[in-house]
């Protein structure tokens, strides 16, 4: 059951101008912004080499381009989400959900997966446009898999953190205003404050930056398994007032 809501909410999102202007617009970005850093690198790769310094392709123009395709992704993701719960309640859709035999948590679940699906295009794009390049450039495969796999599961938190933002109110304006504001104070959190803050640990560039540079950590995995494992839960909790469960 699970999987046929994943199926149909992305087959929803597909059905929307939207998606198509979002896959559009992000091919183009990813394009422009991948070949301006190949020229970029091409111009001071003479340079590099006879100071023999260590960075190469994928310093210089594989991983700032991941980093423009996290934040093409903060700003594409709301724009689908915003309709998937908060549009179900402003549409009235959502009592056929309620109704239904399917739990919340069902419903939360497909949802989410739905959104991650629809999110996939569009970073699959990026990283086959990305990959291109090895044709040109000698990149560092395994650490390339590494950020394209980071990206990835990076989808799939964007999903879940949406969805419960959306879950929060009945119209889709609203979860969309509530979406960016988060994201964008996360996005900004290390900026604004010190390391020693606590609330630190919540800031997205520093959970997201090292697995794109090529390491893993198990603070950067524990940060995202549980912020999206709290998301579903309270999305399952929002449905489950809206039935009258809780």
């Amino acid at each position: 059951m699970i999987g046929a809501i994943a199926l149909h909410e992305s087959r929803r999102l597909r059905a929307g101008m939207m998606f198509w202007l979002l896959l559009a617009f992000g091919q183009l970005i990813i394009a422009w912004l991948s070949f301006a850093q190949l020229e970029t690198f091409a111009g001071i790769a003479p340079q590099l080499k006879a100071s023999g310094a260590t960075l190469g392709a994928m310093d210089l123009v594989i991983t700032p381009t991941f980093n423009s395709l996290v934040l093409l992704l903060l700003l594409c993701a709301p724009l689908l989400a915003m309709g998937s719960l908060a549009g179900e309640v402003h549409s009235g859709r959502i009592a056929l959900w309620l109704s239904s035999p399917v739990s919340g948590t069902q419903i939360v679940l497909g949802k989410a997966l739905g959104l991650w699906l629809a999110t996939l295009p569009l970073l699959l794009s990026g990283v086959l446009t990305l990959a291109a390049l090895g044709f040109a450039a000698d990149l560092d495969w395994p650490r390339f898999a590494l950020a394209a796999t980071s990206l990835l599961l990076f989808g799939l938190w964007l999903g879940c953190i949406t969805l419960f933002l959306s879950s929060l109110f009945d119209h889709p304006a609203a979860a969309l205003a509530a979406s960016y504001g988060i994201l964008l104070f996360l996005w900004l959190l290390d900026s604004l404050s010190g390391t020693d803050a606590p609330w630190y640990w919540f800031a997205l560039l520093p959970h997201i930056e090292p697995s794109l540079s090529g390491l893993l950590r198990s603070q950067d995995i524990v940060f995202f398994v549980a912020t999206a494992g709290a998301a579903l839960l309270l999305s399952s909790y929002a449905l489950a007032r809206r039935r009258g469960d809780a």
